[in-house]
């Protein structure tokens, strides 16, 4: 049995499916790995199958043989059946493998809310031709450039991400149109023949260059400083008369938008491209310190969790942006230059402040009703900070803070303010993680707004 036959195997008993249901029985839509899925009947195969490769609880029932020993030599099982060095998870039908960790999320292969929400981009974005993925991770991203180009060259500094990017592609039959290369992308890729699409999600965590951080996530003191050299690489790379570039970058901005769009303007004037950018989630930047310090912690021992927190706030406090936006952004040739931004994102800000309004009829269910429809899409990373608690605590609270907003002096209150006194309590227990409370507060905001619950009056 081939890799092939493996990879039909999980096809013909709904893998990608299965992990598409989960996602959506926990209302997370891009979760990567979902946790509540259906068992199955006893003796489903694909039930086994799911528990094993992506849960990595035992199977119910032993194996086929021929099965058993080719999901053990690609890794997926040890010898004896049991969880193997690759977990799998899928997103609209890629399948991709990360390493197998003793705290999930803690492994070398990367995957997370952002590379699905690059998936949609690549995918939506229609690529062809000869297509470079720049820190390719876990494959995800070369799987789906390879849906649509005849040839992917996926490069990564990793080796075990080159693993999981080959293992990625052979179970999406496409591995035939990757090739990988080990290397770092900046010193050492070149290329004789222009490349048609340049794929890049680069790490884009600001960090205080005096703070211990992982390369994996590390984009300098501001974030950007990969994205500013893919930006001026790109121009030489790509095919003058058809190239794309498409990438997925997080940045601290303000009301104009991301710090990363003056740089966009320059690459789009002289590569001769027009540039579509949409942020399609937004966030503080205390949300972005409370996320960078929790990763930070195992790299700086020396330093308490609220010394390292207390770290990156006055790091980034002093680049003074009120937004960190996550955006895509695809960039086509034989265009005059022209970068076009969309928020997606914006509404009812953290600084905004806030008074009662006349409410209409049912005003609170409207409310209610928006939050939990809305709570299924929070912004990259919440669920790396937060949980469940943080997403119900809105609801259960939401007398609360409909009593704060109406209590609030003329000038109203401002969301931050809310979070920080309904529950204090969360604040006071841990003041990294009750930051997940910024994001779930303001959501419940603007479903307040929307539902007529509240004025607004604009920060500034």
């Amino acid at each position: 049995m081939t890799s092939h036959e493996v990879a039909k195997l999980l096809r013909e008993h709904h893998f990608a499916q299965r992990v598409e249901y989960a996602r959506r029985r926990a209302a997370q839509s891009y979760e990567p790995w979902p946790s509540t899925g259906s068992a199955g009947p006893e003796h489903d195969l694909g039930a086994d199958l799911w528990n094993l490769l992506h849960l990595g609880s035992p199977a119910r029932s032993s194996f086929d043989p021929a099965l058993a020993g080719r999901l053990a030599d690609l890794g997926l099982t040890d010898r004896h059946g049991r969880p193997g060095t690759w977990e799998l998870t899928a997103f609209r039908g890629v399948l991709a493998a990360r390493d197998r960790a003793e705290q999930p999320g803690t492994g070398d292969v990367y995957i997370g809310e952002d590379s699905l929400r690059f998936v949609d981009t690549i995918l939506d974005a229609l690529p062809t031709g000869r297509a470079l993925d720049v820190g390719c991770g876990s494959g995800i991203t070369s799987s789906a450039l390879a849906r649509t180009c005849q040839e992917v060259t996926a490069v990564d500094l990793q080796e075990v991400c080159l693993e999981a990017t080959r293992l990625t592609g052979a179970l999406n039959g496409v591995g035939e149109r990757i090739r990988t290369r080990h290397g770092d992308f900046f010193r050492d890729f070149t290329t004789d023949t222009p490349l048609n699409c340049i794929c890049a999600n680069l790490p884009y965590v600001p960090v205080p260059p005096d703070l211990a951080y992982s390369a994996a996530g590390n984009g300098g003191p501001d974030g950007l400083d990969l994205n500013r050299r893919l930006l001026r690489a790109a121009r030489s790379l790509l095919d003058p008369g058809d190239g794309m570039l498409v990438m997925r970058f997080q940045s601290l901005g303000d009301a104009s938008g991301p710090m990363l769009l003056r740089e966009i303007g320059e690459f789009a004037k002289a590569a001769g491209h027009d540039v579509s950018v949409v942020a399609d989630g937004r966030t503080v930047p205390e949300v972005r310190a409370a996320l960078t310090a929790l990763h930070a912690q195992r790299h700086n021992p020396a330093l308490s969790p609220d010394a390292v927190l207390a770290a990156v706030d006055a790091h980034l406090n002093r680049y003074e942006q009120p937004v960190y936006f996550a955006c895509s952004l695809v960039s086509r040739s034989g265009g005059t230059g022209q970068v076009t931004f969309t928020d997606l994102s914006g509404g009812v800000g953290m600084d905004a402040g806030l008074t009662a309004a006349q409410a209409p009829a049912g005003a609170v269910r409207t409310a209610e009703r928006l939050y939990r429809g809305r709570a299924a899409d929070l912004p990259d990373g919440f669920w790396e900070l937060g949980g469940t608690s943080d997403v119900a605590a809105p609801l259960t609270r939401l007398p609360e803070l409909v009593s704060a907003i109406g209590d609030a002096p003329s000038d109203g209150v401002t969301g931050r303010a809310l979070a920080e006194t309904v529950f204090a309590e969360c604040f006071a227990a841990d003041a990294t993680r009750a930051r997940a409370l910024y994001v779930t507060t303001e959501l419940m905001l603007n479903c307040l707004a929307d539902a007529g619950l509240v004025r607004v009056r604009e920060a500034g």
